[in-house]
């Protein structure tokens, strides 16, 4: 029973000695209001309910129910309380005392117990009072005939009458058929487990305040059981200047504690338990087959027992198997017990333990067991085969953990620095993993590993592309092909890092056809973290040819892994948004915010450098986005700028960063800031070198600025091979070049132009180059019934909303965009000529051209359609 001296709503008064007798307790127990609540209603329920109580002994069971008792006595209830003894268990025994706490004459009910049963339903069904009745430690009952005519008495039981057996396990009684009827509630441990608060309570009773993370260390090996949560509080406060060692000798656990759970619990057990309980502690949870496979056959049965018996061992169902555990501190005494039986079985146990669990593919629940059997050759040869896939699983930080409090001369194997390249990179620091590679290169040169040279090369090779791909470096002498290991983990990376290689170096057809073949792999091995990256690298091969149907169908697969696994914040899943946001930014789709909010997420590298979690082409392409939604244009405009210069000085991929070129540069146009889009493109082409989109940007300029052969000279020379172009970069092409034509007054050349962009647009609907071309719109008004096939998607493309957002305006100078740019401040013209440095007439000049290609007549009308339209 669990003590303590809080106050209580009520003292308990003293009672007679008697098994009818509600017992007085020596102490106030703790108030447990939900219990009560919950009591209160099946009392109230009028269904002649049975509350059955089975818990361990000190689980506070008597103590509840007696506390309840009392209360509903004193609010007027008739209670009767027995509790069962030796002398009880006894059919006349049992009956002559129920039929005295009733004031039942026992002469008045002779017969077999079922008709001394029925004798006492018959005398409660003529009372009116509410009733409850209590039968404490009813494990006792085991007397057939006692058993019987409980049994009846709880079918038969009148609606006013509610019973209450508290038991350390449920006596052998037909409880199916209250079950049936509805009139059965069982409390087990996790009923009567003290809350958080309640074990803080008594704690504080004795004398001992914990701090968060203690009282978090106390409920996790107490599990709220009411008698050890007492004698761990007790043992606690006694060592008040070392509270952290007090509770790190509770978890042996401490003796009082043994001697406890052994008097109470294990006493008595039979040995052929005692020896399935002891071999199973030494696994923290296990499934009956490994249970078998511990103790040599007939787990079911032992289970079976322990369940008959309401032993504390609790079941989860993961993964469709039932998994067992005993309560931390009982698996901590049989622990100890299984020690004393001696190093070399207990060693056998664990190399045992962690040879299913690898088997049953759980390789984090098998590293213990490895590091504690002490079997070198199975250590090694587990970490061969199962580090990497911890790795990937994101059990990076357990694995060199844990060797390196138990084997850390082998955290300096080469294979283990090279595993430590792939965790680096699975935990978003590229920093750390590329001093990994240079020191996995350095210690393979030097030493000798306990992998084989296959797994080495392997590995080395997709840890390099990995790292490559990570920094935005191009691979070289990427392979066509690798020999398999035979290590499913490894191969599937391993194929997809070359596929990835092959996608960034221009080869997408031979990358996608090595990243399907990792992707069996990974399905076929049930990875999900390997199966999430392929995903994300085929959706990122469809990006690289802007098939964009495509990218959103695979990054759309790639997102329902994650979300079904857990893995969204993981860098592919926040790389597999970035491609769904651009696939449909290039159908001309309207951005998700969420989406948006994910790609502009920056986190913090170990070496205290901030980036964008999904990497700066994917922050790029939420810029893009939140250009599209953002009120204030020429701020969201410059911050697009800033996001791709910084994607431009990682150095990445040119093929991947000059995809973004073009609509940055539309974005800088659209808020007529030409100056600044000519400087981009320069820069871009210091660092890209002449990639197709920094000319077709230079086309852009040109057009924009109205030197129609300029822009001609440009475009001819690509449109000549335009089956090399990217489709985006070739409609863009054949879209500037159609306007050209159209305005140079060449309508065949200008209509084939456009047939040519719009044939290029179809097959993937992009819509995105006819809403960033001004002269797109014009156009297809322009030869509408004149587009024979393309005439439908052409229709759909004016059809589209933002084909109307933008006002059509003349353009505005550069100076007169600098004045534009000045009235929000609500500054003067005079005040403005001063900042410029000009005359006020020059800047009323400026204010009269602002005025006429707006159509307004005064300044807040100016700002209003310069907004609208996209100028501010």
């Amino acid at each position: 029973m669990t003590t303590s001296h809080v106050p209580a709503l009520r003292r308990i008064p003293a009672a007679a000695e008697s098994a009818a007798e509600i017992p007085a307790l020596p102490f106030t127990p703790i108030p447990r209001p939900t219990l009560y609540a919950d009591a209160d209603r099946l009392s109230s329920a009028r269904d002649g309910h049975v509350l059955l109580i089975c818990a361990p002994a000190g689980t506070g069971k008597s103590v509840l129910t007696a506390d309840w008792a009392a209360r509903r006595a004193a609010n007027g209830s008739d209670v009767a309380w027995l509790t069962v003894t030796d002398r009880l268990d006894d059919a006349a025994a049992l009956w002559t005392a129920l039929h005295a706490r009733f004031d039942i004459a026992v002469t008045a009910c002779p017969g077999p117990p079922i008709a001394q049963a029925a004798a006492l339903v018959e005398a409660l069904s003529a009372r009116t009072t509410r009733t409850v009745l209590v039968l404490d430690d009813a494990h006792l009952l085991t007397d057939p005939l006692a058993l019987a005519g409980v049994e009846y008495f709880l079918h038969h039981a009148p609606q006013t009458v509610t019973t209450v057996l508290c038991a350390r396990f449920a006596p052998p009684i037909r409880w199916h058929v209250l079950d049936l009827h509805a009139r059965l509630t069982r409390w087990g441990p996790g009923e009567l487990a003290f809350t958080p608060a309640e074990i803080d309570t008594l704690c504080r009773d004795h004398g001992c305040e914990l701090t968060g993370a203690e009282l978090e260390t106390l409920c996790t090996l107490t599990q709220g059981w009411a008698a050890l949560v007492r004698i761990a509080a007790t043992q606690v406060a006694a060592r008040s200047d070392d509270r952290g060692a007090a509770l790190t000798v509770l978890a042996r656990p401490a003796r009082a504690i043994a001697d406890y759970l052994t008097s109470e619990l294990v006493t008595g057990l039979p040995p052929a338990l005692r020896q399935f309980l002891t071999y199973t502690s030494v696994p923290v949870a296990f499934t009956e087959q490994l249970a078998d496979e511990l103790v040599g056959g007939g787990a079911g049965h032992h289970l079976y027992e322990l369940d008959r018996i309401d032993f504390p061992i609790a079941s989860v169902v993961r993964d469709g198997d039932v998994w067992f555990s005993c309560h931390p501190l009982v698996r901590a005494l049989f622990l100890a017990e299984g020690r004393r039986l001696g190093p070399q079985l207990c060693a056998e146990l664990h190399r045992q333990s962690a040879r299913w669990l690898c088997s049953a593919g759980l390789p984090a629940a098998a590293l213990p067991h490895e590091l504690a059997g002490a079997d070198p050759h199975q250590l090694r040869e587990f970490l061969s085969t199962c580090a990497l896939r911890m790795v990937l699983d994101g059990m990076g930080a357990t694995l060199f953990d844990q060797l390196a409090r138990s084997a850390p001369d082998l955290l300096d194997d080469p294979f283990l620095w090279l595993v430590r390249v792939v965790d680096a990179l699975v935990a978003g620091s590229t920093a750390a993993a590329v001093a990994c590679l240079d020191t996995a290169r350095a210690r393979r040169a030097a030493k000798v590993s306990f992998a084989s040279h296959e797994r080495l090369d392997a590995l080395t090779l997709a840890a390099t592309i990995d790292v490559a791909a990570t920094t935005g470096a191009v691979p070289t002498r990427i392979p066509d092909d690798v020999a398999p290991t035979g290590d499913p983990d490894l191969d599937a990376y391993t194929e997809i890092q070359i596929g990835t290689a092959f996608i960034a170096s221009g080869a997408v057809e031979r990358g996608e056809q090595l990243l399907h073949s990792g992707l069996a792999l990974a399905e076929h091995a049930t990875r999900p973290r390997l199966v999430l990256r392929a995903l994300t690298r085929l959706a990122f091969a469809a990006d690289a040819v802007d098939a964009a149907t495509a990218m959103r169908d695979r990054a759309a697969r790639a997102l329902a892994i994650a979300e079904e696994h857990g893995l969204r914040e993981t860098t592919d899943a926040v790389q597999a948004t970035a491609v769904a946001a651009y696939g449909a930014y290039l159908q001309g789709e309207t951005p998700d915010a969420a989406q948006v909010e994910s790609l502009l997420t920056e986190r913090v590298d170990h070496d205290g450098s901030c980036g964008p979690v999904a990497g700066w082409r994917g922050h790029v392409v939420g810029r893009l986005l939140e250009l599209e939604r953002a009120e204030g244009q020429s701020a969201a405009v410059d911050a697009l700028r800033r996001s791709l210069l910084a994607l431009l000085e990682h150095r990445a991929v040119p093929a991947a960063t000059g995809s973004l070129i073009l609509p940055v540069v539309w974005a800088l146009l659209r808020v007529h800031d030409a100056r600044t889009a000519q400087l981009l493109v320069e820069r871009a082409r210091g660092i890209v070198g002449e990639v197709p989109e920094v000319r077709l940007a230079d086309a852009a300029l040109h057009a924009v600025a109205d030197r129609r052969k300029a822009s001609c000279a440009v475009l001819e020379p690509l449109l000549d091979r335009a089956g090399d172009l990217r489709p985006v970069s070739a409609v863009t092409g054949w879209l500037l070049y159609s306007a050209a034509q159209h305005e140079s007054r060449a309508p065949a050349k200008a209509l084939t132009a456009l047939e040519h962009a719009l044939g290029s647009a179809t097959p993937h609907r992009l819509l995105r180059p006819f809403l960033d071309v001004p002269a797109a719109m014009p156009l297809l008004d322009s030869y509408a019934g004149r587009l024979g096939r393309a005439e439908s998607f052409a229709e759909s493309i004016r059809r589209h909303p933002a084909a109307r957002r933008r006002p059509a305006y003349p353009a505005l100078t550069h100076t007169e965009m600098t004045v534009l740019k000045q009235l929000p401040s609500g500054r003067t013209a005079q005040q403005i000529a001063e900042d410029l440095g000009v005359s006020v007439n020059t800047v009323k000049t400026h204010l009269r051209g602002i005025y006429g290609k707006l159509g307004t007549n005064s300044r807040v009308d100016a700002l209003d359609h310069a907004r609208r339209g996209g100028l501010l």
